[in-house]
């Protein structure tokens, strides 16, 4: 019985342990993909503890310091990475003691909506360097991250499209001209609707939009040819 005890409770150490060095991966970890670095904030012992008690603090007593501190600054949604503490030379059983100064970074997560609607201008601007203003364009892909808005982002590509005075055809008007081009060479179609040759070639491009939580990519695609004519990314 008093075995199983021991087991328990060793297990329970080591569970806790586990745990704690998972946590504490987080703030001593480089910043990581999907964050942006708002800044970097320091403390000294001197601003919590007093001199003789300084090096009882331990590493996630002054994560829990300055993440306080930088959500004074910057707001709640904020985390710290990178950091750093002074640690006394003396190691003792239970490891070491930490006397500061502490230093970290501090980052917020990138809202990829946000992002996307400030750098698609960017993006589309890279992808039709090479695509004469005026020449027709369809939008073909969008791609977006969970919880993203494709209709919202498609509106906003067709706006700045328009702006910049290239023309924007509807998808669904290509599929059909398409289609009673192929009727024509079949022989069965409708003389009242039929397809001039100008109207479908004059079709130029499709405009493909992928948003991922670090980036907007915009590609433009020849019809006719079948290359990419322009192929950007901004990074957030």
């Amino acid at each position: 019985m008093k075995m199983k005890k021991v087991t328990k409770f060793f297990m329970a150490a080591l569970l806790a342990g586990v745990c704690s060095l998972g946590y504490a991966q987080d703030y001593l970890s480089a910043p990581k993909a999907n964050e942006r670095v708002l800044g970097t904030i320091s403390i000294n012992y001197n601003e919590y503890y007093k001199p003789e008690y300084a090096n009882r603090g331990s590493m996630n007593n002054w994560h829990e310091l300055l993440l306080k501190k930088a959500q004074k600054e910057y707001g709640n949604a904020v985390f710290i990475r990178d950091m750093q503490v002074g640690t006394l030379a003396k190691t003792f059983y239970w490891g070491s003691d930490y006397y500061g100064p502490a230093t970290g970074k501090v980052v917020c997560k990138i809202n990829p909506d946000e992002e996307s609607q400030e750098k698609l201008p960017l993006a589309i601007n890279k992808a039709l360097l090479n695509v004469t203003k005026g020449s027709r364009t369809a939008i073909d892909q969008i791609t977006v991250v969970n919880n993203m808005d494709s209709e919202k982002l498609k509106d906003q590509i067709i706006d700045i499209l328009l702006e910049k005075e290239y023309r924007v055809v509807a998808k669904e008007y290509l599929e059909r001209l398409y289609r009673e081009q192929q009727d024509q060479q079949s022989g069965i179609y409708n003389e009242r609707t039929t397809v001039q040759e100008n109207n479908f070639s004059a079709v130029g491009y499709f405009i493909n939009v992928k948003v991922t939580e670090t980036s907007i990519r915009v590609q433009v695609v020849n019809v006719s040819t079948g290359e990419y004519e322009g192929n950007a990314t901004v990074n957030f």
